[in-house]
């Protein structure tokens, strides 16, 4: 346990450190390098930005009990937002899919995205409803058998870049 204390004062230390600039100079300007983010960070950070959507966006009187997976696939402008956004597959419930599409339209985490992700990138949101723990898990399960096959049907598909939920259902 000390030498995980110790060990995680230090980084904390050196991380403080190093996000300082460093100037040789008084004449010299500061350089202040900042990491670009990650897939696993960009995927993190949408994928919670989406739920707090589907949980906005299914504020409805009413919410069908229906079961499904939706996916949605869109660009995003120069600025972030998303833009084309249409149902690349239904869940079969008319419902399930409006508030999936609702959903990514109001995506607000899309304006820093990784570097290797071109203006033109294609994503891809799939969107799990289920009624209980069991059932999100089958769907989860179906979900990845769906995607191995896209991504072995067609070598373009692999440009795709796709994330994930879980949306919320009401406990009632």
């Amino acid at each position: 346990m000390y030498k995980i204390v110790t060990l995680s004062l230090a980084l904390a230390a050196t991380a403080v450190l190093l996000a300082e600039p460093v100037t040789a100079g008084a004449e010299e300007p500061s350089i202040v390098v900042t990491p670009e983010k990650s897939h696993a960070q960009f995927v993190a950070t949408v994928s919670r930005d989406l739920d707090d959507q589907l949980e906005a966006a299914s504020r409805y009187p009413y919410l069908p009990f229906g079961e499904g997976i939706t996916k949605v696939r869109f660009t995003r402008t120069a600025d972030g937002a998303p833009e084309n956004v249409t149902i690349y597959r239904k869940s079969g419930i008319r419902t399930l899919d409006r508030i999936a599409r609702r959903a990514v339209s109001n995506l607000r985490t899309l304006n820093e995205v990784p570097a290797d992700l071109g203006p033109d990138q294609v994503y891809q949101a799939n969107i799990v409803f289920a009624n209980n723990a069991e059932r999100a898990e089958e769907l989860q399960d179906q979900l990845i058998a769906e995607e191995t096959a896209r991504f072995a049907s067609d070598p373009s598909e692999r440009r795709v870049f796709a994330f994930g939920s879980a949306a919320a259902r009401p406990s009632s």
